[in-house]
């Protein structure tokens, strides 16, 4: 992968049907950034400092937020809607036949036996 390539990458996500998706993923790096850091001191000063291993238990406060951005990211990943990309379903393969998958070998228990 060469540098043009990934700058490539990085303008993708300024073209106008990339923006929501952009917004996103800025969004979950900034609160992975930002949150298990503010939770960890957070827990060490105000909520836990009374008790037995008060790093202890601002590390798994932090942890915890953590998993919940991870969570959060990947459920509104999955509540996205479809793309309005039109794709057609009629792909020809290799061997000419019309099964509506990618045009490329058949392999492991797909591959047709010829013998």
């Amino acid at each position: 992968m060469t540098n043009d390539d990934t700058l490539d990458g990085i303008q993708s996500l300024f073209h106008e049907q990339n923006r929501e998706v952009a917004r996103k993923l800025g969004t979950a790096t900034f609160l992975m950034f930002t949150l298990p850091i503010l939770a960890f001191y957070l827990g060490l000063y105000y909520l836990f400092p009374n008790y037995d291993e008060p790093l202890m238990w601002s590390g798994l406060f932090a942890v915890f937020l953590a998993n919940v951005v991870i969570a959060g990211y990947v459920v509104s990943a999955f509540m996205e809607g479809e793309d309005d990309v039109v794709v057609d379903s009629q792909r020809r393969g290799f061997d000419g036949e019309t099964d509506g998958d990618a045009a490329g070998p058949r392999v492991g228990a797909f591959k047709q036996r010829t013998d």
